[in-house]
């Protein structure tokens, strides 16, 4: 079978599925309104596609990190791997790594069993490798003294899923993700240029997945029919009932979305749900009793609530509005979700597209005080509709170009990566730019440039997420170079 076969795409308004469009534009009108850099979403009820969208550049055939998603689909492997006879549950897990233990274990740590991973009650408070440095994440996890008695209680541990990550490779001698295609993602199409990040010469089974919304949309679809794709059982089904139940409650580490409970590299959910979530806004919202899986892709870093603005923006539209049978479409509201959908653009800054005081630094080179930061020399220098802001590292010359009003797709200057950058001024003195990092590492830059009449300059730097945007975080004052012109060629 071809994987539109396996899962097709809705012929029908989203209606017959008992979703009405309506719900669909107010869902994605409370996401504007939040002003969060979505990428994606795909909702899908009783097997198919209801209605999906993609802010632009983002399309349905973007490879997207879905970082900490990525430890669920580990669990789903584990759960494989022990189907498969390699393993049990409650093996203590360090007898599987015997070359990564450099000093007498410490006996909690020879107690911790692979459930203890699965559901994140290990002998740390947070990853090894965070407690004491070491380039070896294994080494650090099996040696790092542990603070307390195993499975009693839950800490988030990306370790964990790095270490059940490296279990799945030593005991098939293959990568994560070709065990997981050998066994299921191959027989739904999932994507064959997906891949995994590693560390060290690991699959990140923690966070370092590359896939399609599509093939996250699969996944979930998957696991909320507890491993069966379509009649055939992919994943053992008595597996996939326990790691998508509460296993270990969550009340005490994660208030907010994660405060209901996690099962096996799960979270659970408001309304008797689980999800998978990463970092951002990468979720995949499964609601098994109304047959419903909502998906996201985002950049939410720079808004530390902006992941519980995805969920409310979801219980308070689609879900509060859901149907159990099909229902009858509204014209008008059809209509005006077939426009959204096609006007969707990743948000740029909004704000006013020229000042007085552009006139007067436009073009001129400002030499900033001595500071920590990257920043030497900047100058801002305009255009009709853009803006382009020229700053002097140690390494030489960079550039960013920004839109007034839309967002410059290009490659940013230095590290290397594809970005969106868009500006406004905020008041007659301060020009706000936002750059979104939009490659396999997802993250923002946002700066602030406060210009004076006397010939200053005070540029405030700030970085989210996982950009590699290292040593732009600053807040530093210059002064105008006299020597320089004042046109902007």
């Amino acid at each position: 079978m071809s994987s539109q076969e396996h899962f097709p795409l809705s012929t029908f308004p989203p209606e017959h599925m008992g979703i009405s469009s309506g719900s669909i534009l107010r869902f994605l009108e409370k996401l504007d309104e939040s002003r969060l850099c979505m990428h994606s979403f795909v909702l899908v009820r009783h097997g198919a596609i209801a209605c999906e969208g993609y802010w632009a550049p983002y399309t349905a055939e973007s490879l997207q990190r879905m970082y900490s998603v990525t430890k669920s689909f580990v669990g789903v492997a584990i759960g494989l791997l022990a189907y498969d006879g390699y393993v049990r549950l409650d093996d203590p897990v360090i007898t599987y790594f015997p070359d990564k233990v450099i000093k007498q274990p410490h006996p909690y740590t020879e107690q911790m069993t692979i459930r203890d991973l699965l559901r994140m009650s290990t002998v740390h408070t947070r990853t090894a490798t965070q407690i004491v440095p070491h380039p070896d994440l294994l080494k650090a996890f099996f040696n790092v003294t542990p603070s307390h008695r195993p499975g009693t209680v839950f800490n988030y541990d990306t370790g964990a899923s790095v270490v059940l990550s490296a279990l799945v490779e030593r005991c098939t001698r293959m990568p994560l993700l070709e065990y997981l295609r050998m066994k299921a993602l191959s027989k739904m199409g999932f994507s064959d240029n997906a891949y995994c990040q590693k560390i060290g010469s690991v699959s990140h089974g923690g966070s370092g997945l590359l896939c399609t919304a599509h093939d996250l949309a699969k996944f979930a679809l998957l696991c909320m029919q507890q491993g069966n794709w379509y009649g055939f059982q992919l994943v053992p089904k008595d597996y996939m009932r326990l790691a998508t139940s509460k296993q270990i409650d969550t009340h005490f580490a994660q208030p907010g979305h994660g405060a209901f409970g996690y099962g096996y590299q799960f979270w659970r959910t408001d309304h008797n749900g689980f999800c998978m979530f990463g970092m951002g806004g990468q979720l995949a919202i499964c609601l098994p009793q109304e047959n419903l899986v909502l998906v996201t892709t985002a950049d939410v870093m720079d808004n530390p609530g902006g992941v519980d603005l995805i969920f409310q923006a979801f219980w308070d539209t689609i879900y509060k509005e859901l149907q159990d049978d099909s229902i009858p479409e509204d014209a008008e509201d059809a209509a005006c979700l077939y426009e959204k959908l096609a006007a969707l653009r990743v948000r740029h800054v909004e704000g006013n597209t020229d000042s007085p005081i552009a006139r007067q630094v436009g073009g001129r080179r400002f030499r900033m005080d001595d500071n920590p930061s990257i920043y030497k020399e900047l100058s801002v220098g305009f255009g009709p509709n853009y803006g382009t802001l020229e700053y002097v590292t140690e390494t030489g010359s960079h550039e960013i170009r920004f839109g007034f009003g839309h967002n410059e797709h290009q490659i940013f200057p230095e590290p290397s990566l594809e970005c969106l950058a868009s500006g406004a001024w905020t008041d007659e003195e301060t020009l706000f730019i936002r750059v979104y990092v939009i490659d396999q590492n997802l993250g923002s830059l946002q700066l602030q440039l406060h210009f004076t009449e006397d010939g200053t300059v005070t540029l405030s730097s700030r970085t989210y997420g996982d950009s590699l945007l290292t040593g732009m975080d600053a807040c530093v004052t210059g002064y105008l170079d006299p020597t320089m012109g004042e046109d902007f060629e």
